[in-house]
Order: C-alpha cells, then sequence, then structure tokens
C-alpha cells in the first residue's frame, strides 16, 4: 500500500527540510511579485492609497506634457541602445577570447583565471574605479590616469563620462572588462565538441577557418544562445550604474531601472506608478525572451 506509515514519515521529513525554500519564494519572491502588482493599479505611497484604476498605464503612456511617456521612452531608448552595444561587443570578443585561450599551452589554466577574475567585481564597486581612472577635468586638474597619460604624450584628453555625447559609449567599454564570464561558458562549449569532427574535417582536407565556421560555432551556438539571452535580460534591468555615475551628463544614463527606482523612493515617492513601469519592463522582457525562443533555429544541438 502507498500510503504506509513510513512512506507518510520519509514525506514529512522531505517537506519539513523544503519548508524553508518555501517560506523564502513566498515571501521574497511570490508576497512582492502579487503586491506589486496591486500596487500598479493604485496611488500608493508607502503608507496608503486613495485611488484604484489603471490611471498609472495611462500616465505611462500619455502624451500630453504631463504625462509620463517621452520621459520612460528616453529610458528604455538608453537602455536599448546601451543593451545593443554592450550584447554585440561582448558577444563577439569573449568569443575570440575563447578561441585564443583554447588550446593547452603551459600557464593557459592561470590565463584563464586572470581573465575571468574581474567578473567577481562587484558592478558598483568597478563603477567607482573607472570613474576615477576616467575622471576628465577641462582645467587639466584631478584628471583620471587615461587623461593624465594623454596630456603626458601631448595629446588632446577625452571627456568619457563628463558628456553626454561620450558617457554612454564609455559605459559600453568599460563592461567589455567581464567578457570573461562569456569566454569561460564558451571554453566550456568547445570542450564538448567532439574532436571527431575536426578529425574528420581534416581529413577532406578542411582548414581552420572552415572548422571554425563550420564546427566551432554551430556546435557552440547554445551557449551563445544563452549568452545572448542573459546579456540582454541583465542588460535591460542595469542599475548598478547609479552608485557610481547618478543619471550621467543630460540624464545619458538615465536607464529605466534607476528610473523605476527614482519614482518610487525620490520626489513623491509614487510607489504605484513605479510598480507599473516595472511591469512594463517585465512585459518587455517576457516578449523579447519568447522572440529569442521562437527565432532560435540557428541554435544546434547535439542530438540534432
Amino acid at each position: 500500500m502507498r500510503w504506509t506509515k513510513n512512506y507518510v514519515k520519509k514525506s514529512l521529513i522531505s517537506y519539513v527540510f523544503l519548508l524553508p525554500v518555501f517560506i523564502g519564494m513566498a515571501v521574497f519572491a511570490v508576497y512582492p511579485i502579487a503586491m506589486s502588482l496591486i500596487y500598479s493599479f493604485t496611488d500608493f505611497n508607502g503608507s496608503f492609497a486613495t485611488q484604484i484604476g489603471v490611471f498609472n498605464y495611462v500616465t505611462m503612456f500619455d502624451m500630453s506634457p504631463g504625462g509620463q511617456f517621452f520621459e520612460i521612452f528616453n529610458s528604455f531608448a538608453v537602455t536599448f541602445i546601451y543593451v545593443i552595444g554592450s550584447t554585440l561587443l561582448n558577444m563577439v570578443l569573449s568569443y575570440i577570447l575563447a578561441l585564443f585561450l583554447k588550446k593547452e599551452i603551459p600557464g593557459i589554466r592561470v590565463i584563464r583565471m586572470l581573465c575571468y577574475l574581474p567578473v567577481l567585481i562587484p558592478g558598483f564597486v568597478s563603477g567607482f574605479v573607472w570613474g576615477k581612472i576616467f575622471a576628465y577635468n577641462a582645467e587639466g586638474i584631478g584628471n583620471g590616469i587615461i587623461n593624465s597619460w594623454l596630456m603626458r604624450m601631448g595629446l588632446p584628453t577625452l571627456t568619457f563620462f563628463a558628456s553626454s555625447q561620450t558617457s554612454l559609449i564609455t559605459l559600453i567599454l568599460t563592461n567589455l572588462w567581464t567578457i570573461g564570464g562569456g569566454m569561460i561558458m564558451l571554453l566550456a562549449a568547445f570542450a564538448n565538441i567532439s574532436p571527431e569532427y575536426y578529425e574528420a574535417s581534416k581529413i577532406d582536407g578542411a582548414g581552420y577557418f572552415k572548422q571554425l565556421f563550420y564546427i566551432t560555432i554551430p556546435m557552440s551556438t547554445p551557449i551563445l544562445f544563452y549568452n545572448v539571452v542573459v546579456s540582454i535580460i541583465s542588460g535591460l534591468q542595469i542599475f548598478a550604474t547609479m552608485a557610481a555615475y547618478g543619471t550621467g551628463m543630460e540624464d545619458s544614463l538615465y536607464f529605466i531601472a534607476i528610473r523605476i527606482y527614482r519614482t518610487a523612493f525620490t520626489g513623491s515617492n509614487n510607489y504605484g506608478l513605479a510598480c507599473a513601469e516595472g511591469y512594463l519592463l517585465f512585459l518587455i522582457i517576457a516578449l523579447l525572451s519568447l522572440v529569442m525562443f521562437k527565432f532560435n533555429g540557428w541554435v544546434h544541438y547535439g542530438d540534432e
């Protein structure tokens, strides 16, 4: 009989060990998700709500002078530019780096470790470091390392984060410091490619580039797809830059996640509108994810 005393006892013990996980998910995931959805239909300010309706969503798409549409659109535009630039550069350069570090030579593991170490530095910490390195002062006083070197070589200094025209591209370039994360994933993908494919291609006279485009790249597309999805989702939620750069010069780094935070916790403390903006971001991420999984025919798995 299934419901024996021993079976029930073992099941209860299992659920007792799982109980902390269930409680944690309920308190820190399910409850905030449900409450934020409810708040998005109210004017909740942290203490009470006086209105219920879809007015927050109407405000977000209101193009009149008092509406939020153009401000939210600008934040999404800045965020998408960052995501596209950062994802493309990270994917290409991490792949090239992985190809260079693919071969087993003396000391290669140490080199791989050194390339990966920057990934372990928290984003807000690296932001302060890059802020100091790229510091700019038109008077030449208090410049960072890069501009100090340029001045000593007699070259013009660069504005980096001090100008709205260069701050976003500077941030994208500093993000390349973490390409070691994608590199490690790709090295794992390369290790799973059977050597028999390369041996057979050599017999057929294939050179390095034919092997690269017909074996290495196709067989590593699952990890490439994973890296693209993760990079896009994390990029759309970028927030750590606020600690070091704020919203940038002329709001050039005013990402949507930062706007959501400032809507909720500064000024009028409009939690309802912030929750609505958060759900808008959630829907955009969900739709992009569905599109990427729908059109993933370029991904080749080993059993296909």
